[in-house]
């Protein structure tokens, strides 16, 4: 995602939203996040969630802009985002590309192809993914 963003920026905005934490060391547990020591409590204010996304931003190596959910998480409801998913809207704000929820639906290469279309990029070469 990085070297998209590397590639795209200056022909299209990027940015990363964090949401409410998908898995919650206070709520609902995978086995791959305890197996990994990813353990957070859900923020309960915004300074707390500002202060793991900084962590999360940091640590994972994210270059893009970062903006935070409100706690009423009203990205997360409009965009059914949780815990993941890419999007590309239109200069108006529409949703020009939805990627489906989940890790599962993290597909990188479509969502390039949506960035392509979406900023008219024709014969460009396809950035690597990280």
């Amino acid at each position: 995602m990085n070297k998209i963003y590397e590639t795209y920026k200056d022909r299209i905005e990027f940015y990363l939203i964090n949401i409410r934490e998908a898995h919650p060391s206070d709520g609902w547990q995978v086995r791959s996040n305890l197996d990994d020591h990813v353990e957070f409590l859900e923020p309960q204010n915004e300074d707390a969630r500002a202060e793991l996304a900084k962590f999360c931003q940091l640590n994972l190596g994210f270059t893009m802009p970062m903006l935070l959910d409100n706690m009423d998480n009203e990205v997360d409801v409009k965009y059914a985002a949780l815990p993941e998913r890419l999007y590309v809207l239109d200069p108006n704000g529409k949703v020009f590309f939805r990627g489906i929820m989940g890790s599962r639906g993290f597909d990188v290469d479509t969502w390039l192809q949506a960035i392509k279309v979406q900023a008219n990029i024709s014969g460009v070469q396809t950035a690597e993914k990280d």
